[in-house]
């Protein structure tokens, strides 16, 4: 069990966070295959990537023991990836950890060393291991990791701190001093003025402890709810059309499949005239949902943020 010992500062600093980190959903995600863990809301995710799992690559195990899950995979993860970096602080911590713990094989043991051609080839296994584990899933574990975060927001705000932290998880006990991590290792833990960081994570299936230099994360499952494949965008979803009108959903919709389409190809999307698709579009760059620009005599419509959101959250269930 590690307990974390939690002053009122501390208290105040601590975050839930209400985006997916996915570097830790891609290395979590590769515990579910090394463990062979059952968990009914992976089962489907477990098939798929089963499906395109190639055997060659099940080196990506050696990077994990029951007690140490690699937390090196976030330049591997994120939008616009790049390779790992086997000598960043968290890569060569749990390089150590493996040595320590007499774990290393010859694979992780030429990691260790820098050797290119195994940072090479972990880089491949991760790439192809994230398109097939991670990529189609994107939307659904950030829809699991915003629900987990205001769930607990919502219980803070009506039950306090301590409600809060004492329903994240079974295995996550607050008893007013300290917080206490039902883990295999044993440990006492001070923040030392690091903010500690609550972090709903999709593919966990159980708790993880990670301190790094300017701040503490405590993993937990982002539950309840299956994780299935992204679904297809094609029609507005029901929600979206109650919220916008079926014709002003369609056209957001067109927006977010079609970036920089065309006034007039707008309109004939949706089957209405071309002044008539304009001022959908008013209205829709009004509220912040889509950007406009003119290119001499042509009208072209990008979604922003916001409206990207809200036409893949409308589409989640």
């Amino acid at each position: 069990m590690i307990r974390i010992s939690l002053s009122t500062d501390d208290l105040e600093r601590l975050q839930v966070a209400d985006v997916p980190d996915f570097g830790y959903e891609l290395a979590l995600g590769g515990a579910q295959l090394a463990y062979r863990t059952s968990d009914r809301r992976l089962t489907a995710w477990k098939l798929e990537v089963a499906r395109g799992w190639n055997p060659d690559h099940s080196r990506l195990f050696d990077l994990y023991t029951s007690l140490y899950i690699p937390a090196f995979f976030d330049q591997v993860a994120c939008a616009a990836p790049s390779g790992i970096d086997p000598e960043s602080p968290s890569a060569t911590a749990h390089l150590r950890d493996l040595a320590r713990s007499s774990a290393l094989t010859p694979f992780t043991r030429e990691l260790a060393d820098g050797r290119s051609g195994a940072v090479s080839t972990l880089n491949h296994i991760l790439a192809t291991f994230r398109t097939t584990a991670l990529d189609p899933y994107r939307r659904r574990i950030t829809s699991a990791v915003a629900t987990a975060s205001a769930d607990a927001k919502v219980r803070a705000a009506l039950g306090g701190i301590d409600d809060m932290l004492n329903s994240l998880h079974p295995s996550i006990r607050w008893d007013g001093r300290r917080l206490r991590l039902n883990t295999n290792v044993e440990a006492e833990e001070s923040l030392e003025g690091r903010p500690l960081i609550l972090q709903p994570t999709a593919l966990a299936t159980r708790i993880m402890f990670d301190p790094l230099a300017d701040s503490v994360t405590v993993i937990y499952p982002a539950a309840p709810g299956v994780i299935t494949r992204d679904p297809e965008l094609h029609a507005p979803a029901p929600a979206l059309e109650s919220l916008l009108g079926t014709t002003r959903a369609a056209a957001l919709v067109a927006v977010v499949r079609t970036p920089a389409v065309t006034t007039g190809r707008l309109a004939a999307t949706l089957g209405v005239s071309a002044a008539a698709a304009s001022r959908h579009a008013s209205v829709l760059r009004e509220s912040g949902l889509i950007a406009t620009v003119r290119n001499g005599q042509t009208v072209h419509h990008a979604p922003t943020r916001l409206g990207t959101d809200l036409v893949h959250g409308a589409g989640l269930s």
